[in-house]
């Protein structure tokens, strides 16, 4: 290796910034020496002084060696200050007194390199010493200088080595100067450049974190799809009732799934370093739907006793951060289902109002059982799941409850918990959560299996303004189930195994409501519907109104119309999808076109009519956008009208706006929900073609 090839080794600009100043300062250091030490040689000065300058360039090797053998760079340029700026300058300056009109210069030099090797207090403790130093020197320098004046004063020879003096001080210090600049400079750069490509890279893995939520969900909600849609075929097929009962436990785990999905996806996009609150319209009804549905799964599977109280005077729009209120709920429950071994939990969701169109969503959990650790140790885990986590940070759910306005409350004993939070929600004037009273005014009979159980339902129909009675036994309920005046009959899964054959001589065919958890039905033909626990106002207003809800399953329910004369075509690239969706049309008996991707419906459209078009997003050569704007750049008055919905795996955040903003007139998510997709097509059909069924007529409208 060549010295000058060692030499940019030792001066790498890719070396830390410590490192490569302490590098630099040696190297100028070593050439400052040995530039001075030929001078004063050349120019027979006392020999002494080359030779300090000879143990300067000694330290200088010293400290370069000692860096590299032990890396201690701090106390290495402590060391050589001291030695240079304390020992060597000083005596230089005694044996060279008229060194006075170029020892400013090399004062500046020592007060530069003492800033470069050392930082902050260190700094101004060495450069108030040197200064001192200095001033003694050069003192001592000025009275040598005028004790012999008339000597140099007369010598033009002395007069020329002054001036060739300060022109190599000068010289030698702008070197240095400019070169300390130069690295300082390309230091400079090199962070600016370092930066530069950490915010690109940091953009990258932005762009390439969405776009593989895309497609993570869409290739999630595809087979979700296909499962959705094939156990939906099943629950109304012709076949035994235990193979409906199974497909409607798999249709309720992959909605449970789903929802697990959509949160994980949604959680995604909230960077922790940076948290900011978005302020949308969304609908909490659908919210506390969700969050019931995923914990009500995990609580029955580890037999805990869930049970929830929902204040039916909530505006059923609230504005606010849809996914941290749904992180927030998700995230406390989740703390309560893994610390709690077995007991009950019960959850509170009600309101309280502010001024201007506010109000205060407040949560309330109370836990009672046996629990394994305390709500701090569940953050500490959580925390430490993460490599460098810093332990003094506030705990995300605190901060996104903070960023909603509100506070957390946490009340802990030996086997009670009580953890209870709210947040500032804007709302939308216009319905409540459940407007009463209810279509139809429903008059409900019911017997739960025990006293907490019953006095649940008792205050769920309560709050919804329904007229009901309560059994307290299974006498009083048999005798009841004689009177005709009840629209609803519930009972208990557990009281009714004990019941079913004196039921049988008492009521006719479907007659009765199932309550409970992860029932199963073997042939009853006394039963018509299925309604899950826990028991609240919104699922109890969904199974009196008819509204479909995932805690209700009804025993061979059809759909509330038909469309015979409608012409329905479903565009998608993959056959199950198009298998899938073409089976839930036929329920409605439309007529149904399929088409394998964009230029067949194009092709298709051009040939027949059509009342409705569902088009996939995600297809190859021809994307669901570029579908549509070249359906409706055929400028056929027919095909202008035609309502098209987005019909695709795409459900991140924006996919509904970006969608519409295209030109569909509406989007549905895949899987596929069967009310929502009911809803679309009665709101799009043309009205002459939809015929109402006699017993879902009313339901429907």
């Amino acid at each position: 290796m060549t010295a000058k090839q060692r030499l940019e080794k030792y001066i790498d600009i890719e070396l830390p910034a410590e490192e490569l100043l302490f590098h630099v300062a040696m190297v100028l250091s070593l050439v400052e020496c040995s530039a001075l030490s030929l001078f004063t040689l050349l120019l027979r000065l006392d020999v002494r002084v080359p030779l300090l300058l000879v143990s300067g360039i000694g330290f200088t090797l010293a400290a370069m060696y000692a860096e590299r053998r032990v890396g201690q760079i701090r106390r290495i340029s402590m060391g050589y200050l001291c030695a240079m700026h304390f020992v060597i300058v000083p005596l230089v300056s005694f044996f060279v007194p008229y060194a006075v009109y170029d020892f400013p210069v090399y004062f500046l030099t020592g007060i530069a390199f003492t800033v470069i090797l050392l930082k902050k207090r260190w700094a101004a403790v060495f450069v108030s010493i040197d200064i001192a130093i200095d001033l003694v020197c050069f003192q001592n320098m000025i009275r040598a200088v005028s004790a012999s004046e008339a000597v140099w004063s007369e010598s033009g020879f002395y007069r020329m080595i002054l001036l060739i003096r300060i022109i190599a001080a000068l010289f030698l210090t702008g070197t240095v100067c400019g070169l300390l600049i130069s690295y300082r400079n390309r230091v400079l750069r090199r962070e600016i450049d370092k930066s530069t490509e950490m915010e690109q890279r940091a953009e990258q893995l932005s762009y390439a974190k969405n776009m593989f939520l895309v497609n993570v969900s869409h290739e999630i909600r595809t087979p979700l799809n296909a499962i959705l849609g094939i156990t939906e075929l099943l629950s109304n097929l012709d076949v035994e009732d235990s193979v409906k009962e199974n497909a409607f436990h798999m249709a309720n785990s992959s909605k449970a799934l789903l929802s697990i999905t959509n949160e994980l996806m949604n959680f995604s996009r909230l960077d922790d370093s940076d948290l900011s609150v978005a302020d949308r319209p969304y609908y909490i009804g659908d919210i506390c739907d969700e969050l019931i549905n995923v914990i009500s799964v995990r609580f029955a599977d580890r037999k805990i006793e869930l049970y929830v109280e929902v204040d039916p005077d909530i505006p059923a729009q609230l504005c606010g951060d849809v996914t941290i209120v749904r992180q927030v709920l998700l995230n406390m429950m989740s703390g309560i289902m893994k610390s709690i071994d077995s007991g009950e939990v019960y959850l509170q969701i009600r309101k309280e109002n502010l001024e201007e169109q506010q109000i205060r969503l407040l949560i309330e959990v109370c836990a009672e059982g046996i629990f394994q650790y305390s709500y701090q140790e569940w953050l500490y885990r959580e925390q430490t799941r993460e490599p460098d986590c810093d332990e003094s940070i506030m705990p995300l759910p605190h901060r996104l409850i903070q960023l909603m306005n509100g506070e957390l409350s946490i009340e802990e004993e030996n086997a009670r918990r009580k953890y209870s939070f709210d947040m500032v929600q804007g709302y939308r004037e216009g319905l409540r959560l459940v407007e009463r009273p209810l279509k139809g005014n429903p008059c409900v009979l019911f017997y739960e299996n025990t006293t907490r159980q019953s006095s649940m339902f008792a205050g769920a129909l309560r709050t919804i303004n329904v007229d009901f009675h309560q059994a307290l036994s299974d006498e009083d309920f048999l005798s009841e189930c004689a009177s005709e005046k009840y629209t609803h009959v519930m009972v208990a899964a557990e009281r009714y195994d004990i019941m079913k054959d004196r039921l049988a001589g008492l009521l006719g065919p479907q007659s009765v409501i199932l309550i409970g958890s992860n029932i199963l039905i073997n042939e009853e033909s006394l039963i018509r519907t299925t309604f899950d626990r826990p028991v609240n106002c919104l699922s109890l207003e969904a199974l009196l109104t008819g509204r479909q809800n995932s805690t209700i399953r009804h025993i061979g329910y059809r759909g509330g119309f038909i469309c015979p004369d409608a012409h329905i075509m479903v565009v998608d690239d993959n056959l199950v999808n198009l298998e899938v969706a073409t089976s839930l049309l036929k329920r409605y008996k439309a007529k149904v076109s399929v088409a394998a991707g964009g230029r067949e419906c194009l092709k298709m459209v051009r040939q027949e009519p059509v009342d409705f078009i569902f088009l996939d997003y995600m297809m190859p050569e021809m994307d669901g956008i570029d579908t549509l704007k070249n359906i409706r750049a055929l400028h056929d008055p027919q095909l202008e009208r035609v309502p098209i919905v987005a019909l695709t795996a795409n459900a991140v955040s924006g996919a509904r706006e970006m969608f519409l903003e295209a030109g569909f007139n509406e989007y549905i998510s895949k899987p596929i929900e069967r009310d929502k997709f009911e809803k679309v097509l009665r709101s799009y059909l043309p009205e002459e073609k939809i015929i109402y069924t006699s017993d879902k007529e009313e339901a429907v409208r």
